[in-house]
């Protein structure tokens, strides 16, 4: 995929414009969210009261999900299964996966530590755990099979991201690595290090690709199938920090969100930032900024979405007409 930007509309290269829509989804904000691979639906943790999954094409709340009474305690972490037939939650230590189409849960499960970061694979199948002594955790939800993968040195595990049919985990941490590896023998495929401590990472759906990003600026994507480096994102010379990445379907492009309310398009190839917009704010009196926590696109990678701290989700156009590819 080619960019080309005439004098015209350079600027348009710099700066989109505002969002088509715009929804309040969390009224006092947002702890996580997670946004469906076709972009239909949004999973969003809220500051003071469970988890809303919402149905982006009406903006109306299918359903809200808690783990239990206990006002102390929030839901930290969310996640949605490829094929969009399930979510995962997780609250301190426990999770629960639920059924997007019943709304009802499958269980109750706890953790041997923090849960930092969740994934979950094709119709709930295999979980995964970052936890924050370190550990990466695969279940498998059929058999109860656990594999604990300690590849991470005992430092906290910051992202996680699993394959749909559950076979490769990829896990970022505090010790400034990203590992791909095998969740059947617990092997490392591929091991990525970095200057800082990695803060996100992703897959891509086709499992080709890999992003992963430390904080000051050190974010890579990757060639899955020889581990070597495909781009380095054009990021600003001092710290900068991912808060959230997706890859287009078509592995072409990959949208990033960043804590300064920063929502970026990239060309995977090249690394060049092609689009890049700024997500709304709270009401005035209330905090100002916001953190991405979710980008995706929709199934024709038409349109992109966003999920942030503000407990706001916003729609935007890509203009495919701006990139020849």
């Amino acid at each position: 995929m080619l960019l080309v930007c005439s004098f015209v509309v350079l600027s348009a290269c710099q700066q989109a414009p505002e969002s088509l829509a715009q929804w309040e989804h969390a009224a006092a904000g947002a702890l996580d969210a997670a946004i469906s691979r076709d972009g239909r639906f949004a999973l969003i943790a809220s500051v003071n009261f469970g988890a809303g999954y919402w149905d982006l094409s009406k903006n109306e709340l299918k359903f809200l999900w808690t783990h239990s009474d206990d006002k102390q305690k929030a839901i930290t972490a969310v996640n949605l299964s490829p094929d969009g037939s399930r979510a995962i939650t997780a609250e301190d230590d426990t999770f629960i996966i639920w059924n997007t189409n019943t709304g009802r849960s499958y269980g109750y499960w706890q953790a041997p530590a923090e849960i930092r970061a969740v994934a979950i694979s094709d119709k709930g199948r295999y979980v995964l755990l970052g936890l924050g002594d370190g550990r990466a955790i695969h279940i498998d939800m059929n058999t109860g099979r656990r594999l604990e993968f300690t590849g991470h040195r005992d430092n906290a595990i910051a992202d996680v991201d699993l394959s749909a049919n559950g076979l490769w985990a990829f896990t970022g941490g505090n010790d400034y690595r990203a590992i791909l590896w095998n969740t059947k023998s617990g092997k490392p495929l591929r091991l990525f290090e970095h200057e800082t401590r990695v803060t996100a990472l992703k897959l891509s759906h086709d499992g080709n690709y890999g992003f992963s990003s430390g904080t000051k600026s050190n974010a890579n994507i990757w060639d899955l199938r020889d581990g070597a480096k495909i781009a380095q994102l054009e990021l600003k010379p001092r710290e900068y920090v991912i808060s959230a990445a997706s890859f287009s379907h078509d592995s072409q492009w990959l949208a990033t969100g960043a804590p300064g309310r920063d929502v970026s398009l990239w060309e995977v190839k090249s690394g060049k930032r092609l689009r890049q917009w700024r997500v709304a704010t709270r009401k005035p009196g209330k905090p100002v900024g916001a953190i991405v926590y979710a980008v995706g696109f929709d199934q024709s990678d038409d349109y992109l979405f966003s999920e942030s701290s503000a407990g706001i989700g916003e729609k935007w156009a890509i203009a495919k007409n701006l990139v020849n590819k």
